[in-house]
């Protein structure tokens, strides 16, 4: 690559940085992240992906070209690089809750065609949850899914509100969900630049820039109502695949999949 191919490349990854840092830097501001606290997990970031994906091929990573190729001081590498970050336990939370409620939809025994049933909160549901989630009680289930407003109880039944998990009451949990989609998304367009074009993976965007005030609300809804059938169809099939919803499910290796949709909106200056 020519230097002029090198300067073009680093300008549009700047300008896609300068896009990308600015609704980055509001959220961490709306909710108490300092600067100098973005910098400090900005430069762990840096040190753990040099030293994860960027060592020389048949020899050990070493603190020093880490160093070398972020920047980072040498000490400040091996302090970093001996001092993981302990994972989220939320995490594992999460993943569970969203498959029973997958398994709420998807599974026979607790649905009609796709339609999740309301449930006996000692019976039908005790029952699914000791079918997909594994070692956790039912009762801890219902807390979790009534703490963050994906399910009602009338009486001694349960009812799903929502069509996947998304945790309506609680911020952490839409914090966390921020991370995962955004990393997803950067993942999947990290790969994209730097694959051959046969190994690309999906990534579509519709977009109108000349829209009036007064058709927004209707092209959110109409967006919202399709999206949700096909993610509702592409849920069912995913199901099918996985071990955890269809334990008959074969072959080798654990991988997360998925795909993701969102609507956008943004008021363009008029000069």
């Amino acid at each position: 690559m020519n230097q002029s191919a090198v300067e073009n490349k680093q300008s549009a990854i700047t300008a896609a940085l300068s896009k990308l840092l600015k609704p980055l830097a509001r959220l961490l501001l709306r909710n108490g992240i300092a600067y100098a606290d973005f910098a400090a997990m900005a430069k762990r970031a840096y040190v753990e992906a040099a030293n994860e994906d960027f060592a020389v091929p048949g020899r050990k990573q070493s603190a020093s070209r880490v160093s070398l190729l972020t920047g980072v001081h040498r000490h400040e590498v091996s302090k970093i690089l001996k001092n993981p970050i302990e994972q989220v336990p939320m995490v594992g939370h999460r993943n569970r809750a969203a498959r029973i409620i997958s398994a709420w939809q998807n599974d026979d025994q607790f649905s009609d065609a796709g339609v999740a049933r309301t449930l006996t909160i000692d019976g039908s549901f005790a029952a699914l949850v000791a079918k997909h989630g594994a070692d956790i009680t039912s009762r801890a289930v219902l807390d979790e899914l009534l703490r963050v407003g994906t399910v009602k109880c009338t009486d001694n039944e349960v009812v799903l509100l929502v069509e996947a998990f998304t945790p309506l009451g609680s911020m952490d949990d839409l914090l966390y969900i921020l991370g995962d989609c955004t990393a997803d998304l950067l993942e999947t367009l990290d790969h994209n630049l730097s694959c051959e074009e046969h190994e690309r993976r999906l990534q579509l965007s519709v977009v109108y820039n000349n829209l009036p005030d007064e058709v927004l609300p209707n092209l959110e809804l109409v967006s919202r109502d399709r999206a949700m059938v096909f993610m509702k169809e592409l849920n069912e099939f995913f199901a099918t695949q996985d071990r955890d919803t269809n334990p008959g499910s074969k072959g080798k290796g654990r991988n997360r999949a998925g795909i993701g949709l969102y609507f956008f909106k943004q008021s363009i200056d008029q000069e």
